[in-house]
């Protein structure tokens, strides 16, 4: 027996629900326009942020590369937004682990990445999701998540065991929350299988005697809605009968005796809102009705309400902006009583027409693509792939996610339905939608008492590495200076102070690939203190099933070709599929352009260091007391010598006992730079600056102390560049290496000027049917999707 209350239960709007029987406490001059006024608050502090994928295929195997690119979009307009720098990538197993992880950069709210998909994967279904440090913030279940196949063909799968019988799941929703003694309800169902799918059944509604108060079935997708009006006392239940006969009951929500029921009608240019009220009293009282549609306030009325006669609000569709609007009613104390969601179809959408020559080509040919689209700029995304028997429907493109699935709780089965306007059963299916999904990127009470929580801080310029500074005690440790280097050629050091959490964050730019990063603290002033690093990954996961996975043996033909061609493709084109594109990065030292530079080749070379720095380096004076050697620079700036050892360097990394440089054999080194000036970075402040540099920027062999926390962390991406070949003259067509490609063409970065682009590719040694599938946004946020197919044959 399965227990079931409104869809808002367990989850932000669990406040609103109760609220008549707890309450808590409210502001006395809480008036409709100062809720106003605090909803425009949070929003102003809390920046909303959606990101969506769009990737080359449905189905991999293990051993091939998952292309995607990132569209990243201002969570109310829908619109490209420069706001985080970095977005983090995650390939999600069915035990809620992260199998393959990466950091991709963003410019102007677009970027790209792939993903290697290793061997020691097991065939199953996984979920790919896609997040900023700022998205952290909220639920992850508004991280974007999809779900993809992925077939190790190197072993034997393990097929999870489905059931014979059918395990139903049925939730009931009653429009706008709650089950009101004597007030007649609209009650929207459904009812799913163990996999999640919607189930075709037929229902009725039992009282305590077992007498039939309605009888219901879903609309589609066991969805649908029935109306009663429940009595106080009464036990409810609800009786499902699936077409193979399978029986199950389930429980209706609790009755209250008192409370709002919400009613509402799509009048056409209206939207008629009535709300019924059941009291002890009949006293006359004023409720409110607030509108937002992704945050962005549509509307606010007041208006009384009494025990006999239902309270009208009418809300012009005209004013209301695309996609998802909640409506909310409060009553005369500002708490929030009623909540339901109405869609409204987006007025425009990316339309990119395909035009191609012919719809057949021969093997190793050009295929040019004109696109014509209905807007004169845009950024797209387009991939071109084999579709076979394995291969999964493209469907939920960029525009169903950002207008529907982004703004709704849960797995939507075929989003992209509800924006098919000819089907004459939509409209109501999609209201059935927004009654079974409620969902808010908010708590209300949160807004009441203006609480604003921000734990991920944004990343708006560069990739943000966070650790914690810990005393001997494993206390946090406040206003300890702490260093960050990372020991190579480019030299680069970032310096953070810990504040009153002991919590120290270090931005670093340009930091790309598998680096190894030092953390210290200046032993001289405290050798307990250490450092702990944060992991930068989402540790908290949706509660979000993956299907089970099967394989059926029919397609054992398709699958040994498919692992056949991967294979063949690992061979031949291993060294181009995996080469990496150069990063635009600045190539300079943290530190620019050095007072003084001395390549030590240039000069006779000296066995002992101290020889080098007295005879070589004029702006540093050497001086060896009771406990070893100091460096002291000469201060140009001030005509004088600072009296205190300057920062010094090893390829990067902060040396704070010079004895121990000073040891070190001067033939590593290739090159020492000096700043003979007070030097600022970030909280740091030194005397003067000395940078040595090995010749490889590898420490050269330097024993490091054991305190430091030395370790190896994976940066940014480097983008990998996608391979196609050329088959511009006969003479390439008849290379005799194999072409096994299933991936023609994955292009992230497709601009329209003037509404047109032409994009080519070469067809590989596969015959079949391809599909081409473009992906975009306008820069006002207008988004779509279109398909193309053609056929490739052989060669007569």
């Amino acid at each position: 027996m399965t227990y079931f209350i409104s869809r808002f239960a367990g989850r932000s709007f669990l406040f609103a629900i109760l609220i008549c029987s707890i309450g808590f406490e409210v502001d006395a001059q809480l008036t409709p326009d100062s809720l106003a006024r605090r909803f425009n608050n949070h929003r102003s502090k809390t920046a909303v942020e959606k990101i969506y994928l769009h990737t080359d295929r449905e189905l991999y195997l293990t051993g091939e590369i998952l292309w995607f690119k990132v569209y990243q979009v201002d969570g109310s307009l829908h619109q490209p937004i420069d706001l985080s720098k970095v977005v983090y990538v995650e390939v999600i197993s069915a035990a809620k682990e992260a199998v393959v992880q990466a950091k991709v950069e963003m410019n102007l709210g677009s970027g790209s990445g792939s993903l290697f998909l290793p061997a020691s994967l097991a065939s199953g279904y996984y979920s790919l999701r896609a997040y900023t440090n700022l998205m952290k913030n909220s639920s992850p279940e508004f991280f974007f998540q999809k779900t993809f196949k992925l077939i190790n063909s190197f072993i034997r799968p393990e097929l999870e065991k489905i059931s014979t019988t059918t395990t139903l799941n049925a939730q009931f929703f009653p429009e706008g929350g709650n089950l009101v003694n004597g007030l007649a309800s609209k009650v929207a169902f459904q009812v799913t299988d163990q996999s999640g799918k919607g189930v075709a059944i037929n229902g009725a509604i039992l009282n305590g005697n077992n007498d039939t108060i309605v009888r219901f079935k879903p609309l589609r997708l066991g969805i649908g809605h029935f109306i009663f009006t429940p009595k106080e006392g009464e036990q409810y239940h609800a009786t499902i009968v699936t077409t193979n006969n399978t029986r199950s009951s389930f429980n209706l929500p609790p009755i209250q005796p008192t409370g709002f029921v919400m009613v509402l009608q799509d009048n056409g240019t209206d939207l008629e809102v009535k709300i019924n009220r059941q009291s002890h009293d009949n006293t006359i009282n004023p409720i409110h009705l607030f509108v937002h549609t992704r945050n962005m306030i549509s509307q606010s009325a007041t208006t009384n309400i009494l025990q006999d006669r239902p309270a009208v609000f009418l809300i012009d569709k005209s004013k209301l902006a695309d996609g998802i609007s909640h409506i909310t009613i409060f009553d005369h104390q500002l708490q929030p009583v009623c909540e339901r969601l109405y869609f409204k179809q987006p007025s425009q959408k990316l339309i990119t027409e395909i035009q191609a020559e012919s719809k057949e080509f021969q093997m190793r040919r050009s295929v040019k693509l004109n696109l014509v689209s209905n807007n004169a700029q845009a950024n797209l995304s387009v991939a071109v792939y084999k579709i076979d028997s394995l291969s999964s429907p493209y469907q939920n493109g960029i525009s169903e996610y950002l207008w529907l699935t982004s703004d709704l709780k849960g797995t939507i089965e075929s989003p992209e339905y509800y924006f098919n306007q000819s089907d004459p059963q939509v409209k109501e299916a999609t209201d059935h939608l927004m009654l079974t999904h409620g969902w808010r990127r908010f708590n209300w009470k949160d807004i009441l008492e203006n609480k604003t929580s921000i734990v991920y801080m944004p990343e708006f310029r560069n990739h943000i590495i966070k650790g914690i500074v810990r005393n001997a005690s494993g206390i946090p440790a406040s206003g300890v200076l702490t260093y960050m280097s990372s020991p190579s050629k480019l030299i680069r050091l970032y310096g953070s102070m810990s504040n009153s959490r002991g919590e120290v964050y270090y931005e670093s730019k340009n930091f790309y690939g598998s680096n190894k990063i030092i953390l210290q603290t200046d032993p001289t002033v405290d050798s307990t203190n250490r450092i702990e690093l944060d992991y930068p990954f989402s540790r908290q996961f949706s509660d979000l099933p993956l299907p089970a996975f099967q394989l059926s043996p029919t397609l054992n033909r398709q699958l040994l070709s498919r692992s056949i061609d991967m294979q063949v493709q690992s061979i031949y084109q291993n060294d181009n599929v995996f080469q990496t594109g150069t990063q635009l990065a600045d190539s300079s030292s943290f530190y620019g352009k050095a007072d003084e530079t001395y390549y030590l080749d240039d000069y006779t070379r000296f066995p002992v260091m101290e020889e080098v720095m007295r005879e070589y380096v004029p702006g540093v004076m050497v001086r060896k007391q009771k406990d070893g050697f100091h460096l002291m620079v000469l201060d140009n700036v001030n005509k004088s010598i600072f009296q205190d050892n300057p920062l010094i360097l090893l390829d990067g990394v902060p040396l704070f006992d010079v004895n121990k440089i000073m040891a070190f054999n001067p033939l590593k080194i290739k090159k020492l730079e000096v700043f003979d000036r007070r030097y600022f970075v970030g909280p740091m402040d030194f005397p003067g600056l000395v940078s040595y540099s090995t010749f490889d920027g590898d420490l050269g062999g330097f024993e490091l102390p054991k305190q430091q926390l030395s370790l190896d962390y994976e940066g940014l991406q480097e983008r990998r560049e996608f391979y196609t070949p050329r088959y511009e003259d006969q003479r390439m067509r008849e290379n005799r290496l194999p072409d096994n490609r299933s991936l023609l063409y994955w292009n992230p970065s497709v601009l329209l000027t003037d509404g047109k682009q032409k994009i080519e590719f070469f067809t590989s040694d596969l015959d079949g049917k391809y599909e081409v599938v473009i992906e975009g946004i306008t820069p006002e946020g207008v988004s779509g999707s279109s398909v193309y197919q053609f056929e490739v044959k052989k060669d007569q």
